[in-house]
């Protein structure tokens, strides 16, 4: 049969970036035929709303987007991840086309481990979608000049609404926010702009520190070098 289709799973707090990021690369059409499952738990999925705008009136005709309305991926809505794959393999069935990618946009709080055991679990279990489909990489959004705050702060997640939180429970900011960088195969340091070089350099050696064997790239307004983005996207 056909290779399963890759699927990457894009992390980081509300605020730091992923719907911008998400947005050049449909814009860009660098990553082909993509089909969208935005799954942010705020503001009433305003992020499937600015996905399927985009800057022209519509992002690409080449994107599918489903939206996730029942919150986290890695929480209860776990089977609605991969009912919504199903819905987009379906999607392509119907009109005869295959996607080049499958792009998860997590919630603000969504924990990448959960996440990824999930794929496993799945995979071990036989589970038919997992001959369609493969979980292939992890990118994960850090709003750079946000980091250094919430590194070093105690707070809940569940104490954090501004970044997605209700649903994060007592677990301290710090602690997913480690999780987010540990599990990502690539990093984007975004607002790289809002740092002084020293500060971020600083930064990149605590990510880099935390997560050896990740690409870690600088960025602005989401503009992650698309070259990149091909070959983990």
């Amino acid at each position: 049969g056909a290779a399963p289709v890759p699927v990457t799973l894009l992390s980081g707090f509300l605020g730091a970036g992923k719907t911008t990021l998400l947005r050049r690369v449909l814009e860009g059409g660098a990553a082909g035929r993509v089909g969208c499952i935005v799954n942010d738990v705020a503001a009433v999925n305003i992020d499937a709303k600015l996905v399927k705008r985009g800057s022209r009136g519509g992002v690409s005709d080449l994107t599918d987007t489903i939206e996730l309305d029942n919150g986290c991926a890695c929480c209860s809505a776990g089977d609605d991840l991969f009912e919504a794959l199903g819905r987009l393999l379906q999607l392509s069935r119907r009109g005869g086309f295959r996607y080049d990618r499958i792009i998860v946009e997590n919630s603000g709080v969504a924990e990448p481990q959960n996440i990824r055991d999930r794929f496993q679990e799945a995979a071990m279990m036989g589970f038919p979608i997992m001959k369609a489909t493969q979980l292939q990489s992890m990118l994960t959004v850090v709003d750079a000049g946000a980091f250094f705050q919430e590194y070093e702060e105690n707070q809940s997640i569940r104490s954090r609404p501004d970044l997605g939180g209700e649903a994060g429970g007592r677990r301290p900011v710090v602690d997913l926010l480690v999780e987010q960088v540990e599990y990502a195969d690539v990093i984007a340091l975004n607002k790289a702009d809002t740092l002084e070089e020293r500060e971020l350099a600083r930064l990149q050696e605590i990510v880099q520190t935390l997560n050896p064997l990740a690409t870690i790239v600088r960025s602005k307004f989401g503009d992650v070098p698309l070259d990149l983005v091909r070959t983990i996207v």
